[in-house]
């Protein structure tokens, strides 16, 4: 049974893709990496034999336990912090900004999305003369702007159009910041750092969240996170530690 397990993990971690896009309407960005996990655990069962009779596998070896360890240790530290980032501040601010998390059915908002929706109507409750901004462009598999479905679902929840802003232009977290800075700063005649953004996003996604804001100018600033769907919680944790390095690296 031993020498079949990384076969039978491999197969399980495509399943548990497979339901959670059924489930879920995750959009291929949070699904992908695991997906490929499991396929190179499935190519490693049929291939580990001929790698052992390699002359160089004992030294390779010992090369990727290094790597593993060091990988390991880093990915623990990056999810303690996102695990016990601040997520919740009841704050009154003047602009909401929701970000977007993909659309199911090409037109309605994914369940992480909803989630988020859901929050920032509870914020909105608690604030009501506050500015929502909602930020999301349109991806390839979409047939509307993200915040144009995200709209049209809080003004059916009873939202005046007049106190939403829409930024469509944004195809990323990055760019949700980037943009909505500028419609913010369009909106209100004057700049970022003289007025309060309240961040709603999903619990995993605070902190890398703050590390972009902070890059993009926001100063004045509190989250206000929805809960992670429970069946989704490996897939979004594990992701977003690497997501999280490549922020760091990479985003301007």
């Amino acid at each position: 049974m031993k020498k079949f397990c990384d076969i039978i993990l491999g197969i399980l971690l495509i399943f548990y893709v497979i339901a959670i896009d059924m489930m879920s309407g995750l959009i291929v960005a949070f699904s992908f990496p695991v997906l490929i996990l499991g396929i190179l655990l499935i190519i490693y069962h049929f291939v580990k034999h001929k790698m052992k009779n390699s002359p160089f596998f004992p030294k390779g070896l010992n090369i990727i336990k290094i790597f593993l360890c060091i990988g390991l240790i880093v990915f623990l530290g990056i999810e303690t912090v996102i695990i016990s980032y601040p997520k919740h501040n009841e704050k009154k601010d003047d602009y909401i900004l929701v970000l977007g998390a993909g659309l199911t059915d090409r037109t309605i908002p994914s369940a992480i999305l909803k989630a988020r929706l859901d929050t920032a109507l509870e914020c909105f409750k608690q604030n009501n003369t506050a500015y929502i901004v909602l930020s999301g462009g349109q991806g390839n598999d979409e047939d509307i702007p993200e915040s144009h479905a995200m709209s049209k679902y809080l003004q059916e929840k009873g939202i005046d159009k007049n106190r939403i802003i829409l930024e469509d232009k944004s195809r990323n977290t990055n760019e949700n910041f980037k943009y909505s800075k500028e419609k913010i700063e369009e909106n209100g005649h004057k700049s970022l750092d003289k007025v309060n953004v309240k961040i709603v996003t999903t619990d995993f996604h605070a902190f890398r969240s703050s590390i972009l804001a902070k890059k993009n100018g926001y100063i004045n600033f509190d989250n206000y996170s929805s809960p992670t769907i429970w069946y989704l919680i490996p897939i979004t944790y594990t992701r977003e530690a690497f997501a999280v390095i490549k922020s760091i690296l990479f985003d301007k």
